[in-house]
């Protein structure tokens, strides 16, 4: 019996304290997690210096975004049909990731010595992951950097994500580890992406992903195949002295024409018959025209 009565003396004490120091919010500050179209409450409890009426308003902050969702002693329009009130808390209905949000409860009490107090609550709807998308090259040449994507916007809090390569996790490693364990990939786990730097042919396989969150862990991502080639250097070796004989060829070829005289040639029978066509006629080629001039 005696530890009820300190108990009840204890919080009586507390009150009392308060009721010295103003309007003071008295619930619990902690983030509020629930499940995609559940109920969630978010507590408003406070207690006043004097016993006068308080104005309490309810306030959802998105970003830079700032709305109502109590005012002037209602629930505002676009909450009305899911939302209700019990004493100071406010009740959000089937709720969905879009009401995902901080919301911030503020009592004012303008006959008290502190006359405004206000306590924030961070919702976190919890939707597990959907399937995501994969985003893998078929293939790649050795040496070359190459990027995996993987990718799924559903999941609330946001997704983690797991490479697989032929069946196996690939792990974490940092760029330190790689370099000692002659590793060539990093993966960054918060955003999806496998990256090879540089992509080696033993990196040649099969390809998935996974996503996961508090909630859950989603199904995994169509299989791809990724195959890496090493560069062909004989080939390339060949072409180049291919390319290299058959100009080295044109260039003899013209040279020789160019001494046989050939196109010296050809360029004077342009010139002599040019000479001919712009060769006026002979004055004897005209003499009987001079008979007909009066």
């Amino acid at each position: 019996m005696a530890p009820l009565v300190a108990f009840l003396l204890s919080l009586n004490l507390l009150e009392l304290i308060h009721r010295a120091s103003g309007v003071t919010i008295i619930s619990s500050d902690k983030d509020v997690e629930v499940n995609e179209f559940d109920t969630a409450t978010l507590p408003c409890d406070y207690v006043l210096e004097k016993a006068s009426r308080a104005r309490l308003e309810w306030k959802r902050i998105a970003g830079e975004h700032i709305s109502f969702v109590y005012f002037d002693g209602r629930i505002v329009d676009n909450y009305r049909e899911r939302a209700t009130m019990q004493g100071q808390s406010i009740v959000l209905q089937r709720v969905t990731r879009a009401d995902t949000a901080t919301y911030r409860c503020e009592v004012t009490a303008k006959q008290d010595s502190k006359i405004f107090a206000e306590i924030s609550f961070k919702l976190v709807v919890l939707v597990p992951p959907a399937t995501p998308t994969c985003k893998v090259p078929s293939s790649a040449m050795s040496g070359s950097t190459v990027e995996l994507v993987c990718k799924e916007s559903e999941g609330s809090p946001p997704s983690v994500y797991t490479w697989y390569k032929d069946n196996v996790v690939l792990m974490d490693v940092s760029a330190k580890d790689s370099t000692a364990n002659n590793v060539s990939y990093t993966l960054n786990r918060s955003a999806g992406t496998l990256r090879f730097n540089p992509v080696r042919k033993s990196n040649s396989g099969t390809y998935y992903c996974e996503a996961h969150n508090k909630v859950g862990r989603s199904e995994r991502c169509s299989l791809k195949f990724m195959q890496i080639s090493d560069l062909d250097v004989t080939a390339i070796v060949i072409a180049v002295v291919t390319i290299t004989l058959v100009l080295l060829l044109c260039g003899l070829g013209l040279c020789y024409a160019c001494r046989r005289g050939y196109l010296g040639k050809r360029r004077s029978a342009k010139s002599n018959a040019a000479t001919r066509t712009n060769t006026p006629p002979a004055a004897e080629d005209f003499k009987h025209t001079k008979s007909f001039v009066i």
